[in-house]
């Protein structure tokens, strides 16, 4: 259904930087919508789903059903957007069948961040907003189709390296040493890593401490040395050039655009 996929136009967009509560409790749209948390969470009805939506995860709801939605922590940072689907926008909620709707879980969380990060900054070109939006709905669809597909079940083993990873990229953490300590080679562990996430276990850790990095720019006072040996980096330069390099924009400028 979702083969021919087309550019879509921006309706509205909104950015919502730490609020603790929605303009409005529920509403319904004439078109397609998506709400996006970046920081923070909600919960949302739509039709019968009824979840929490965490960062990694976009929210779709179809043109003329309900969205209800409640922030669920202290702030929420959220994308809005309001775009027009016409391969879909035909259908009515009852009869929504196989068609996408709910909070779709994001694979790649890294370009996830970077989709949010342009769309922020291109908020007055529809134009130019239209094409970001665009990418936002074929990583939905991408992450769909790969969850339909299920060609082969999680890699136990690399799952577990994932979760070490993220609890220990504040350190300075070695990936050969977490290949020998899980009883891989390093060739082995950036195979199956790869196998699993359609990332390397380096590329992994990267976007892990970036996110970290993002959440004590926005939420705290330190400094970039401080964030730097927080974040498992060794000094600020260095860290400022990794994380200008990921995001296209330096720590501080991200953290004056973030922050109220």
């Amino acid at each position: 259904m979702w083969e021919k996929v087309k550019p879509h136009n921006v309706v509205h967009y909104y950015f919502g930087a730490s609020m603790n509560k929605f303009m409005l409790e529920s509403d319904s749209y004439a078109h397609w919508v998506m709400l996006a948390p970046e920081e923070g969470a909600f919960r949302y009805s739509i039709l019968e789903k009824e979840e929490e939506a965490v960062f990694g995860q976009v929210v779709l709801c179809p043109p003329g059903a309900t969205l209800w939605r409640e922030v669920s922590t202290p702030a929420l940072s959220f994308h809005f957007v309001e775009f027009q689907w016409p391969e879909l926008e035909s259908l009515q909620p009852d009869k929504m069948g196989n068609v996408p709707y709910g909070a779709v879980s994001i694979a790649d969380k890294m370009r996830l961040l970077s989709t949010y990060d342009y769309l922020k900054r291109s908020s007055s070109d529809k134009d130019l907003s239209s094409h970001y939006v665009f990418d936002l709905l074929l990583l939905c669809l991408d992450s769909m189709r790969a969850e339909e597909k299920a060609l082969q079940p999680i890699d136990g083993l690399i799952s577990k390296i994932a979760a070490h990873i993220e609890e220990h990229a504040a350190t300075a953490i070695k990936l050969e040493d977490i290949a020998a300590e899980f009883g891989l080679t390093p060739s082995q562990l950036t195979r199956r890593f790869q196998a699993a996430y359609r990332k390397g276990p380096a590329q992994y850790l990267t976007s892990v401490r970036i996110h970290n990095i993002k959440e004590l720019l926005m939420h705290t006072d330190h400094t970039i040395d401080t964030i730097a040996q927080l974040t498992g980096f060794q000094n600020g330069f260095y860290m400022s050039r990794v994380f200008t390099q990921q995001t296209k924009m330096n720590p501080s400028e991200f953290r004056k655009t973030h922050r109220i």
